[in-house]
């Protein structure tokens, strides 16, 4: 099965009379979907990054693992890890674990054996051979003497845990030589070994076109396995764009097809008050990634006085197939969460991270559609892909809306050799599949769409 997204000029080999858009997901109606606790509870602040939220499909259970902060200004506070579970995302619930107390009441939070800075991500065992009682792995951001590293730790439950070693280290007394992992895939498919686990990062690099060091970009590390890594040898896949953004946060990739899709937090934290939201980039490969509409956020702040008005962070694995959508989640601030991060802030014990609040959210999409072409107003346009292998028993399948008026395939010479139209028959909710007049194409052809007025064409499919 090969899936084409239609995200922008580049995405088609040809086009005429048609415009491309980013599809923004849709918050959802209730966000945020998890509050700070109670005053007398640890996260009475913050339900904060990093977090991860994954969905189970052989469970049909939400759990998410977040940093959590109380809202008592006591010295020398630091974010610790709580845990929570939902049966759809929307409500959620806070078990008491039977690990911490606060204020000799039981909590939510998360006690390991170890000294951590943060808990970095969390994610079910990807490995094939990965055994039940190490269903999930974390990595915790650790400073060992003056060396940081991403401890590892595995837990049957995703409550208790069990380190066991570190996966990743930068060099001693070296902060920039460190990424910050944040989240990590596994690809069966990709065909070099090495690189089948990927690790997306927070890395410091100096700005290009003023060369302020200790910026964020993002970052790669992979491997063979996920209990060890290693910097990709051009480590930074994405950088800060002049006029557009001055820092990269977190961001999260999961693959639509053949491509890697990214969610980045896009930030201007010079701003007053800071600003950030969540915009897209693809890769082949996973190695380089692209900005798509560079300009245009995603996921876009809320407005004045709302719960995430100046700034939106990516949870790790943040998008989550839930049956034909998508759901993805992040962490929202308010206004009053401004002076951050260090290089912005008036003085460290003055910074909003220490005194706002942050809330998870929630958005969703209809699967692959994370972009689309559209006609100009007034035309009916033609978007054309290729080549495009159609094996003979294949079938194609268009994620559209609305009227496509016509599909036709034509060979290398230029030749129309099959034409179709958009039927009824559907698959995973979404795709049309295409029915052809007379025998279908096989082999190698493009592929020109027509589309009506009123038509959005997101992606393309081509297999069973």
């Amino acid at each position: 099965m090969r899936t084409i997204l239609i995200l922008d000029e580049q995405s088609v080999s040809a086009r005429d009379g048609v415009e491309f858009c980013v599809n923004p997901a849709s918050k959802h109606p209730d966000n945020p979907v998890m509050l700070p606790g109670e005053p007398h509870q640890w996260d009475s602040l913050q339900v904060s990054w990093p977090a991860t939220v994954l969905y189970s499909e052989s469970d049909r259970k939400f759990r998410c693992w977040y940093s959590g902060f109380d809202i008592i200004q006591t010295p020398d506070r630091t974010w610790k890890a709580g845990y929570a579970e939902s049966e759809d995302g929307i409500h959620w619930v806070k078990p008491e674990l039977g690990q911490v107390t606060f204020l000799d009441l039981p909590s939510n939070q998360i006690k390991v054996d170890w000294d951590y800075t943060v808990l970095s991500l969390v994610c079910e065992n990807p490995m094939p051979d990965a055994r039940e009682e190490r269903r999930f792995v974390s990595y915790w951001t650790e400073l060992r003497g003056d060396t940081y590293v991403k401890g590892l730790a595995y837990s049957p439950d995703g409550v208790n845990w069990t380190r066991d070693g570190h996966a990743y280290s930068g060099l001693p007394g070296n902060r920039a030589s460190f990424q910050d992992v944040s989240q990590i895939i596994y690809d069966a498919d990709e065909p070099a070994p090495e690189f089948r686990v990927k690790g997306y990062s927070q890395i410091l690099r100096n700005r290009s076109w003023d060369n302020r060091p200790m910026v964020r970009h993002i970052g790669l590390v992979h491997g063979r396995g996920i209990e060890e890594l290693e910097d990709a040898e051009q480590p930074v896949v994405l950088s800060p764009e002049e006029g557009v953004d001055e820092e990269l946060h977190f961001a999260t990739v999961s693959k639509a097809g053949e491509d890697y899709v990214m969610l980045y937090e896009s930030g201007n934290f010079s701003k007053n008050p800071i600003h950030g939201d969540i915009r897209l980039a693809v890769s082949p490969d996973g190695r380089s990634f692209r900005r798509v509409h560079p300009r245009v956020p995603f996921i876009a702040t809320g407005p004045k006085g709302m719960w995430d008005e100046n700034l939106l962070v990516t949870t790790t694995s943040a998008t989550q197939l839930v049956g034909d959508e998508i759901y993805i989640f992040y962490i929202g601030c308010p206004n009053i969460y401004n002076s951050w991060p260090p290089p912005y802030m008036h003085s460290p014990q003055r910074r909003g991270s220490m005194f706002a609040p942050a809330y998870l959210g929630l958005a969703t999409l209809p699967r692959d559609r994370y972009a689309c072409a559209v006609s100009v107003p007034g035309k009916r346009g033609t978007v054309t892909l290729g080549p495009v292998d159609m094996p003979a028993s294949a079938s194609l399948w268009l994620n559209a809306e609305g009227d496509v008026v016509s599909v036709t395939a034509v060979e290398e010479t230029g030749r129309d050799v099959a034409f179709g139209h958009l039927g009824s028959e559907r698959s995973q909710a979404v795709y049309r599949r295409v029915g052809w007049t007379g025998a279908a194409p096989v082999g190698s052809v493009k592929l020109r769409i027509a589309l009506s007025e009123s038509a959005r064409l997101y992606s393309v499919r081509v297999g069973e």
